[in-house]
């Protein structure tokens, strides 16, 4: 009989859920800062930095679960097409397209977008599980959700009303389409593989495949320095932690109600960049923006009194 994981209480589920959207908030102000201390001019490059980063985040997860959690990290052979499956879409397919977006536009934009994979995520829940099915709540908390992704583009104070670039903010939202590929398989095959050695090989084998086509492309590692070292450490830590924890929450929980938290994600996502990065602002559209996605994505999730079960 399978134990009961302290990730079941729904008090730890919360938190958990939380501290994860802090992380990956916090990556779009750490990206942007590493674009510009090591001054990356082409997309080759910050795709090897993007490799460099998830490979080291891989490998950090692989050895934790091999020497403190005593996880057989060799995987299986009926294992290896689910794992290649996934790193095909999360950390190549989706951080590809991430890493080309955000060096085209904002960090409090970028933030906003991702969230797109919590809409996503509700619409292909409703075809793909049967206790997840779409009602008129849910549709008001979508449209309210695309509203928001929608205004993020507009800009009230520049002559230009509507920005929006296919490599910058299309890159960025199709990139959020992958992550909700992925949280849909991850839920429908919980329990295939262990989840924190799908987590380890995903980041390694697509950090690799990133690094290998960045440098490919510009053969030349980026020169670090202390800081921009620092600063790829944490970016590290930030997938081998938050992604390692989400996965293990996607296993226990109904993916659906899981996303709802994923609305803090441009709140810390937008503060943390205007504190950090100097140009960045939040204005009128901004904020419009951060509230109507929020909004959306807690009245899509928000479950009634006939159900309240958590999967």
């Amino acid at each position: 009989m399978e134990q009961s994981s302290i990730f079941e209480k729904k008090s730890v589920m919360i938190l958990a859920a939380l501290f994860c959207c802090l992380l990956w908030g916090s990556a779009f102000p750490s990206v942007k800062i590493s674009y510009a201390l090591l001054n990356l001019q082409n997309t080759f490059q910050t795709l090897s930095f993007a490799g460099i980063r998830f490979t080291i985040a891989g490998l950090a997860v692989l050895v934790f679960a091999k020497a403190k959690l005593k996880i057989r990290i060799k995987p299986t052979r009926s294992e290896i097409p689910f794992i290649l499956l996934v790193s095909a879409l999360q950390t190549f397919g989706m951080y590809m397209l991430y890493y080309i977006g955000i060096s085209n536009t904002t960090g409090v934009k970028a933030s906003i977008l991702v969230t797109l994979s919590v809409f996503v995520v509700v619409i292909a829940a409703h075809f793909v599980f049967k206790t997840d099915k779409l009602s008129w709540k849910k549709i008001i908390g979508l449209v309210l959700g695309f509203t928001g992704v929608v205004l993020v583009n507009f800009s009230l104070l520049d002559s230009a009303l509507f920005s929006f670039s296919l490599t910058g903010e299309g890159f960025i939202a199709i990139s959020s389409l992958f992550s909700a590929a992925t949280a849909i398989l991850i839920r429908k095959n919980a329990g295939k593989v262990d989840a924190v050695k799908l987590n380890g090989w995903q980041l390694l084998l697509g950090g690799l495949l990133l690094m290998t086509v960045g440098l490919t492309g510009y053969p030349h590692f980026p020169a670090f320095n202390l800081v921009s070292g620092l600063l790829l450490l944490y970016l590290a830590a930030i997938s081998a932690v938050a992604f390692t924890i989400w996965f293990v929450l996607l296993k226990h929980h109904n993916v659906s109600y899981l996303s709802q938290f994923k609305f803090a994600i441009p709140v810390f996502g937008s503060l943390l960049s205007v504190i950090f990065i100097p140009e960045e602002y939040l204005g009128l559209e901004i904020l419009a923006a951060i509230l109507l996605v929020a909004l959306g994505t807690l009245i899509v999730n928000r479950r009634s009194k006939t159900n309240v079960e958590l999967e």
